[in-house]
């Protein structure tokens, strides 16, 4: 098996979770790890950066879509095991026209879920807003075969500080202390 390795450099990037800046994507077949990560800050305040690895294939229990109607922005589904906070996105759209900003919905964004019940939640545009309770605003409707997933994702450095001027190198295995 050969191993391929990526270096890629990366300016500007967002400033908050709701468009995180996309470094590398393999194809679903690949299996990756991050082997060293190096980041320079070079602005003219403090910053913080969060990496996290994204694995869609470890993706939690469908959670199917039971009621057609959007009311009060909730989305009603058989019983699911979300938290608020948690990252999901909608797997398969059936019919549905649930929209937000007047776009559909896609089947490649990320929400946060704010769980009402154990059958229902709201969608959330960042982790900030779901822990505040502060939903999208939606409107059309669903379709019962509307299925929506969590996302499972490992952090490689959390809310680690870097100074103006600073720098931060994580290598693989390496134990990291902030």
């Amino acid at each position: 098996m050969a191993n391929n390795f990526f270096n890629k450099m990366v300016r500007n990037v967002s400033a908050d979770e709701t468009a995180p800046t996309e470094v590398y994507k393999p194809a679903t077949s690949v299996k990756t790890i991050v082997i060293e990560l190096d980041v320079a800050n070079r602005s003219t305040s403090s910053q913080t950066i969060s990496v996290l690895i994204d694995d869609f294939s470890a993706k939690g229990a469908n959670v199917v879509s039971t009621a057609a109607a959007i009311a009060n922005d909730i989305i009603v589904t058989a019983t699911h095991s979300l938290t608020t906070g948690d990252r999901i996105r909608l797997t398969n759209a059936g019919n549905s026209t649930i929209q937000y900003n007047s776009a559909a919905l896609s089947e490649t964004a990320v929400w946060y879920a704010i769980v009402i019940s154990t059958t229902s939640f709201k969608l959330a545009t960042s982790h900030a807003n779901a822990t505040a309770g502060t939903a999208a605003d939606l409107t059309g409707s669903h379709a019962a075969a509307d299925i929506w997933n969590s996302l499972a994702f490992t952090y490689v450095v959390r809310d680690a500080p870097i100074p103006i001027g600073g720098a931060l190198k994580v290598i693989a295995g390496q134990k990291l202390v902030l």
